[in-house]
């Protein structure tokens, strides 16, 4: 079985951005753990004007495919 990490990067238009480094970071530290693959995705959203903005962010997603 294969790791494969998905990770998406989850701003809004305000100017406010994740920290890239932290990103990196946490790539890093995935790869360290035998996740052989990382994809990266980053999407920008309207900005809410609530304060429940929970969606904002890095989100991850780590699972075992089987190597065909």
């Amino acid at each position: 079985m294969m790791k494969i990490a998905e990770v998406l990067v989850v701003e809004d238009f305000s100017g406010k951005k994740i920290n890239e480094e932290k990103v990196k970071e946490a790539i890093m530290e995935m790869k360290k753990n035998n996740v052989e693959n990382v994809i990266v995705s980053t999407i920008h959203i309207p900005k809410w004007d609530t304060e429940d903005n929970d969606i904002l962010g890095i989100h991850v997603i780590v699972r075992e495919v089987a190597e065909t």
